[in-house]
């Protein structure tokens, strides 16, 4: 009598299948480990000329040739071209349909437009962060604007800027709105290059500046937010006077 052979599971081959997808779920920085710790070209390329608009290395009205710029960086053309694509829909530059690229400056109209959404949510901002302000909060606030004071004694405009900015970063994100937050940041870093001229043609980072931040913080210790937010709203729109008389 012949002996049967055993049969197989039915369900060896999806079993293994299965076991092998999920091993590469489980485990993606282990098959693809350079992408696991490195930034794609475009991202690498985005960043780099986004912070080269920003501090005025390439100003406003200036050509930016893609291709010189991936030959000196030693890639190819495209993922130059993709960042760029990324900072014209930022409103960083403007592409024409030759491929002539050219870093984006503001209007008048487009300043006081700007200026005035920022104003809108940065109060917005404050008002939410109503329950987030910690005395962690306010203790690295008040650090902040020791800095910007310093940074202007010093006569070092970018460490006054710096601190500028890390002051109002973190009054956004205490509010918890990510992309109202995202929106400030975007408005916040085009106008970066406009700011670093602006407080050098003052002769240093402004001293109405610091008496202003210092009426926001104020407000804040004392728990009035609404106080704080008419601060902020005043902040801002004097900051546009002295940016309009100085640019």
């Amino acid at each position: 009598m012949k002996t049967r052979a055993p049969r197989k599971a039915a369900h060896a081959k999806p079993h293994r299948a299965e076991t092998a997808a999920r091993a590469q779920a489980a485990a993606p920085a282990a098959l693809f480990p350079s992408l696991a710790r490195h930034e794609t070209l475009e991202g690498l390329a985005y960043r780099d000329l986004r912070k080269a608009i920003m501090e005025g290395r390439l100003a406003p009205g200036e050509r930016i040739v893609a291709n010189a710029i991936a030959t000196a960086a030693g890639v190819s053309r495209i993922p130059v071209m993709q960042a760029l694509r990324r900072l014209e829909s930022e409103g960083f530059v403007r592409i024409t349909p030759h491929k002539d690229v050219v870093v984006m400056g503001l209007s008048a109209a487009e300043f006081r437009e700007r200026f005035l959404m920022m104003a809108a949510l940065e109060a917005l901002c404050v008002r939410e962060a109503k329950t987030r302000l910690s005395p962690a909060l306010l203790t690295r606030l008040r650090a902040l604007q020791k800095e910007m004071a310093a940074g202007r004694a010093a006569g070092d405009v970018a460490r006054a800027v710096a601190a500028d900015s890390e002051f109002h970063r973190l009054l956004w994100e205490a509010s918890g709105l990510r992309q109202v937050v995202q929106t400030l940041q975007n408005v916040w870093d085009r106008g970066e290059y406009y700011r670093v001229i602006m407080h050098a043609r003052r002769g240093g980072f402004a001293r109405e500046s610091l008496a202003e931040h210092e009426q926001i913080l104020r407000a804040l210790e004392d728990g009035d937010v609404d106080r704080a937010a008419h601060a902020i709203e005043h902040h801002r729109m004097q900051a546009m006077g002295r940016l309009a008389e100085t640019t």
